[in-house]
């Protein structure tokens, strides 16, 4: 993995709501100041749109601590592009553009498995059903 620096505010999120649980948990752990040291974020190309396939929490504490160039990798994971597609086009229709727009989005644990991973999850029930 080769990791490059790049602005936060190019980089899409792919999801709609931050765990508050995760957040507090990071908050004690991760330090956004420490941006040489930091695991970079994984991020992938969509068209003309790059997207974080993960890393929410840690790109929300960067955009508190008002860094915004930040260490980042090409995710070569083969991943479901279908469902990060139908992420993204909730995100797009919620008005989810930048990481900062996540700040008013986060949920208790419970609420956020129910509003977002159970969405995810039926996404990808009625993804396999099309086929």
């Amino acid at each position: 993995m080769q990791s490059f620096l790049m602005d936060l505010y190019q980089i899409r999120p792919s999801q709609l709501y931050i765990d508050q649980e995760k957040l507090e948990r990071l908050k004690e752990s991760f330090n956004p100041l420490n941006v040489r040291f930091n695991v970079p974020l994984p991020i992938k190309r969509n068209g003309g749109e790059v997207f974080l396939t993960d890393g929410h929490t840690r790109a929300l504490l960067y955009s508190e601590a008002r860094i915004s160039v930040i260490p980042v990798y090409w995710d070569m994971d083969d991943l479901d592009m279908a469902l990060y597609q139908t992420c993204l086009d909730w995100c797009r229709k919620e008005k989810v553009v930048f990481i900062d727009d996540l700040k008013d989005r986060i949920l208790p644990h419970e609420q956020f498995v129910k509003q977002w991973i159970d969405r995810c999850t039926q996404a990808i029930k009625k993804e396999n059903r099309d086929f």
